[in-house]
């Protein structure tokens, strides 16, 4: 078992950022807040849910998952190593289904949905619905996390 990782959670605007024990980001975290009324107040009603540690039901956790380092290349690429690349992230890939296929119920992951990274799009992230009863709160989230994220790094995807 590799070195426990200190993670450290940090919120920031309806969401929480997720960084590992040397202050690197590592991910996010998007409780589901679920509908809140009225509209127009739903930032401060949140912002409030936050400082109570209000309890919650679902969230997803979002995670590089592959980098592509395809796009983008002003000189283009050769035809070797686009295969390479692909190849390479076609392992992993399949790496993170069958991760998921033997952890997900350990982990109360329920689903799995991929996404271009916003900052760098030869990232692919991946976003991890988790259903398990947690507080709102940094302290709260970690300790929700911390499993997760351990065995995620244990095994190569963090």
């Amino acid at each position: 078992m590799a070195d426990r990782i200190k993670w450290k959670i940090e919120y920031d605007y309806n969401i929480y950022k997720v960084y590992d024990g040397k202050g690197n980001l590592a991910g996010y975290f998007f409780p589901h807040y679920g509908s809140i009324a009225p509209e127009e107040r739903e930032d401060e009603i949140i912002e409030k849910m936050n400082k109570a540690h209000e309890e919650m039901n679902e969230g997803t956790l979002l995670v590089p998952m592959a980098k592509l380092d395809l796009l983008d290349h002003e000189e283009g690429l050769g035809l070797d190593a686009a295969i390479r690349s692909l190849e390479s992230n076609l392992g992993r890939a399949r790496f993170w289904n069958r991760w998921l296929s033997e952890n997900a119920k350990q982990f109360s992951i329920f689903g799995s949905t991929v996404y271009t990274a916003r900052e760098d799009r030869n990232m692919l992230s991946i976003a991890l619905g988790i259903a398990a009863k947690y507080a709102l709160g940094e302290k709260e989230i970690r300790e929700l996390l911390t499993p997760a994220l351990d065995r995620l790094h244990d095994d190569g995807l963090l």
